[in-house]
């Protein structure tokens, strides 16, 4: 059964539905001003748990944060390409989210605060993941990557791109409510019911970063890309969010290409549920179970080597 707080919360995810559905899409400048009011917001209200040690930083020329929890090995990273439409940026709730997951996990991970619109548009999002990636991997770094809702794309991008390159695929790839395809072509994101995300704003937000690229490119629609070779993936949804019918699309292209493929569904959930931990139940046990998930990954690597 769902938690007292998934009852508290659910009305004020409805606001924040209607609010997105009266946004002016059209208009890319309006997200700066927005962007800037929810920073502030975040900012002020939301702080990683105490436990964890923050340290900002630059890793090939991209800056991001460092999550520390206590005693993580040093030769093994979680990196997190986050959300948000690409137009929203790397700020404190993300920073929260991120420092439970490896917490859980007990790895330490670099959240990548990469460049976002109206300033910047593809592929400038992507060539930043992929160059912290890279470079992470040169320095004989393992590798959990971990790509959220718009992080989905840049996460399998990277994937294509580090086979082309010749790099080493990551232990895991690990896609929490993935966009899977900056085109939407699927026609169940409109007629989804997601208490927290409008599909106008989803599908309307993507297409300013986009800027009138063909949206099956290998780095804009991954799911239409040759998928052979690249990382084991670990898919977690929400059974009732608006990217439930993204993550079966996904399913259908990785099934084509035999790549290893597991995937979760949390019951009842919406969209983005798991960033609102420690204060709701479902989002605190999903990211303990995946930060388990991942943990059982990097110890069965090394136990191989």
């Amino acid at each position: 059964m769902p938690s007292f707080q998934y009852h508290f919360f659910k009305p004020f995810m409805r606001m924040a539905r209607w609010a997105q559905g009266i946004f002016p899409v059209n208009h890319a400048n309006v997200y700066v001003f927005f962007r800037r009011m929810a920073d502030r917001m975040v900012n002020l209200t939301m702080h990683p748990p105490k436990t964890v040690h923050v340290e900002s930083a630059s890793i090939a020329g991209v800056q991001g944060d460092w999550i520390f929890p206590p005693n993580s090995p040093a030769d093994t990273v979680m990196l997190f390409l986050h959300g948000g439409g690409i137009a929203f940026g790397w700020n404190h709730a993300m920073q929260r989210e991120l420092a439970y997951l490896a917490t859980f996990a007990g790895l330490r991970a670099f959240g990548v605060d990469y460049h976002v619109i109206p300033t910047h548009r593809y592929p400038v999002a992507h060539d930043e993941c992929y160059a912290v990636y890279a470079a992470l991997v040169q320095q004989g770094q393992q590798v959990v990557l971990i790509g959220e809702s718009s992080g989905g794309v840049l996460a399998l991008a990277t994937l294509i791109r580090a086979r082309a390159n010749g790099l080493a695929q990551p232990l895991l790839c690990v896609l929490i409510s993935p966009v899977v395809d900056y085109g939407f072509k699927d026609e169940g994101v409109w007629q989804s019911d997601d208490p927290f995300a409008h599909p106008r704003f989803l599908v309307e937000t993507h297409k300013h970063y986009v800027a009138g690229y063909d949206t099956t490119l290998p780095d804009l629609g991954p799911i239409y890309a040759d998928l052979s070779g690249i990382a084991p993936l670990y898919v977690l949804a929400g059974e009732h969010e608006i990217l439930r019918g993204e993550v079966d699309r996904l399913v259908v292209a990785v099934i084509r290409y035999g790549v290893r493929t597991e995937v979760a569904f949390q019951p009842h959930v919406w969209h983005s549920w798991h960033a609102m931990a420690p204060h709701l139940p479902e989002a605190t046990q999903a990211l303990a179970d995946l930060g388990a998930v991942i943990q059982k990954r990097v110890t069965k690597y090394q136990e191989k080597s």
